[in-house]
């Protein structure tokens, strides 16, 4: 019988998915399909004056090995931007439901992602406070894309904190 992660590198190959970072074995491995993570940056670059943001969407599979594919971006038009901060608003919250719903009814809220423009890939403390109390499942993941400097990354659950990983880039 294989073992999780000899499960995940199956699934990896026969998904022609690349590995970019660390992958945990006691965390849920991420999948984002390549053209998805090219909308978020070409989002992430449109306006590198304001902090940008929007929400994942996909599928969680929690038997071995788990992991979430992110299949969907929406971008959070109705967020409140400045220079070094997002705010997700009651509107926000409301227009991810309708659009979520409308678009994508059997996808599920995966996590988010926001810009930090030229100030590097890290959660501030607001971010966590976000990411605590809004995307509390262990599954639930933060991307992080600083579009000046033309970096980004991810961040997960382990060991009940949110902490930095790698994913798996999918063709497609």
């Amino acid at each position: 019988m294989p073992t999780a992660p000899e499960r995940a590198l199956d699934l990896i190959g026969r998904l022609q998915g690349r590995v970019i970072g660390t992958l945990y074995k006691e965390a849920v491995v991420t999948l984002i399909h390549e053209s998805i993570l090219e909308e978020i940056i070409d989002y992430s670059e449109s306006d590198v004056r304001w902090e940008r943001g929007g929400f994942l969407l996909g599928s969680v599979q929690t038997d071995e090995p788990a992991f979430v594919q992110i299949r969907h971006f929406l971008p959070a038009v109705e967020a409140r931007s400045r220079a070094a901060s997002l705010t997700f608003t009651h509107e926000t919250w409301a227009a991810l439901t309708r659009q979520a719903e409308e678009r994508y009814p059997d996808d599920v809220i995966l996590g988010w992602q926001h810009t930090h423009p030229g100030f590097g890939i890290f959660l501030s403390a607001y971010d966590l406070f976000i990411h605590r109390h809004f995307f509390s499942q262990t599954w639930q993941v933060a991307l992080v894309v600083d579009p000046v400097r033309k970096e980004f990354g991810f961040f997960q659950w382990r060991d009940s904190d949110v902490r930095d990983c790698g994913f798996v880039c999918v063709e497609g």
